[in-house]
């Protein structure tokens, strides 16, 4: 073969799509996360940056840490919560107190659909803001 045809073939199967591999099929590897959407090679521990979301009512929390911004389309800037983690099976359970109403945010990896689309999550959420009780899925941030 004449090395201008090996190179175009090369350079055709490097652009071209891989095949889509089934996550739950690969091995558990100790300590490696199976949750969320990640960037190739972060290592981080996916659960210090995520988001969790909730529809009817549609709400988000992004947390960083023990940070976490509640916010709603009505208030789209959000309120800044400070809080205290604890490890929980399986999850995070990050708590705290704002202008004296508490929040509990709990997180859990496991099977979770938001109910309006065919997504599907690795991550179920609890929160629960004062008087405010909602549940909804998340994932690792991107």
């Amino acid at each position: 073969m004449k090395p201008t045809i090996v190179l175009a073939s090369l350079l055709l199967a490097a652009c071209s799509t891989p095949p889509s591999v089934d996550a739950s099929r690969l091995p558990a590897t100790p300590g490696a996360a199976q949750m969320g959407k990640r960037a190739p090679g972060d290592a981080a521990d996916p659960l210090q940056v995520f988001r969790i979301f909730g529809t009817e009512p549609f709400w988000n929390v992004n947390v960083e840490g023990d940070r976490l911004v509640y916010s709603t389309p009505d208030d789209p800037a959000g309120v800044q919560l400070q809080g205290r983690r604890r490890a929980i099976p399986g999850g995070v359970e990050i708590t705290g107190s704002r202008d004296g109403r508490a929040f509990v945010l709990t997180v859990a990896q496991g099977e979770c659909n938001d109910g309006m689309s065919d997504q599907t999550y690795r991550l179920v959420a609890g929160f629960r803001f004062g008087d405010l009780d909602l549940s909804g899925c998340g994932e690792a941030a991107k």
